[in-house]
């Protein structure tokens, strides 16, 4: 027996020492910012650590959010230029138009719903259809999480106050559905957080969707004084492998790539959550007003987007976000107080 475990440690030593047999290069399609830093660290050295130096893992950030090469990253994964990628899911809407459910208001019930949708079947389904693009989905993190609509000078309580406002939006089909049913003009700003306020002091956006951490990162307290209709959409990326170099990996390997890009997206996602909370905070005591809806007022909103949603529908195929709203909910994340996770 002694033997045995002596050759395991020889072994061991002799792949350390031999350097990694498989090299991923991971490219992420937005600036390494907050908690998805931690995430991807944790990644790289859980895989490498478990695979005793078999693999190495180069992590390879974008400049910034909206850096132009961003949506072409799962292009050059499909093609095999980079083994792995990580994409806000509008970004890769064009491969799988259902990537841009996370856009559709209130269709989320909360933070626990979304966590069912994402590690459940809907999130499962997503995920393996990538494949039909040369790629295999692996997990989902937020790189964002709740959205709400900042507003400049009035706040949003009813449907009818959107109406004439030009919103910023990432500019896909869902987004102009919904607001344009209300009334109101998208302006298409892709992930180009840092233009807003330049854009609204010129008189080209009234309000934004947004998340409060991309909020207060952005300085939008200097002219945005209201955040209206939280949790209504999320921000959500994926990340992806090559299916080629997946296949070629020895099962344990398979199975290791899975099971540490789905714990660190569900740490992202935790700590996520907890960052917004703390992002409101803070805009709030610079004088932000956080503008929720009542019982009564969201349900106004749910029955004025029914006509938004017969589109939506066909955008994102017959049935799909009847299954998204009839997901059970996920485990609640203990890190987070229900009081958060069920904003």
């Amino acid at each position: 027996m002694a033997l045995v475990a002596q050759a395991g440690l020889a072994n061991a030593a002799d792949a350390k020492k031999a350097g990694p047999q498989y090299r991923i290069q991971w490219l992420l399609g937005h600036k390494n910012l907050d908690f998805f830093e931690e995430a991807a660290t944790n990644f790289k050295k859980a895989v490498e650590m478990r695979s005793e130096g078999r693999i190495a893992v180069d992590i390879v950030p974008e400049s910034s959010d909206a850096a132009p090469e961003a949506p072409e990253i799962a292009g050059k994964v499909a093609r095999g230029e980079a083994q792995m990628g990580h994409s806000f899911t509008d970004v890769v809407a064009p491969l799988d138009p259902r990537m841009n459910v996370f856009e559709a208001p209130y269709l989320m019930r909360d933070y626990t719903h979304m966590e069912g949708v994402l590690d459940g079947p809907v999130g499962q389904n997503l995920l393996d259809d990538m494949s039909a693009h040369h790629l295999t989905g692996l997990s989902f993190t937020y790189s964002g999480g709740a959205n709400g609509v900042a507003s400049l000078s009035r706040p949003i309580r009813k449907p009818e106050d959107l109406k004439g406002m030009k919103v910023g939006v990432y500019g896909d089909a869902v987004n102009a559905a919904w607001l344009e049913s209300l009334g109101a003009k998208p302006v298409a700003i892709a992930h180009d957080l840092d233009k807003i306020n330049l854009l609204a002091s010129q008189g080209e956006l009234d309000a934004v969707v947004i998340t409060w951490r991309n909020f207060q990162r952005t300085d939008l307290d200097r002219t945005f004084k209201y955040f209206n209709m939280p949790g209504s959409t999320y921000l959500v990326s994926v990340t992806y492998v090559n299916d080629k170099f997946f296949a070629s990996l020895p099962k344990e390997f398979q199975k290791l790539i899975v099971e540490e890009s789905r714990r660190a997206g569900r740490l992202e996602r935790a700590k996520t959550i907890k960052l917004n909370q703390d992002s409101m905070l803070g805009m709030i005591s610079k004088g932000v007003k956080p503008v929720y809806l009542s019982a009564a007022g969201k349900k106004a909103f749910v029955a004025a987007l029914a006509p938004a949603y017969e589109k939506i529908n066909g955008l994102l195929g017959k049935g799909f976000v009847k299954k998204v709203k009839s997901a059970a909910d996920g485990e609640p994340e203990p890190l987070i107080p229900d009081k958060i996770a069920l904003h």
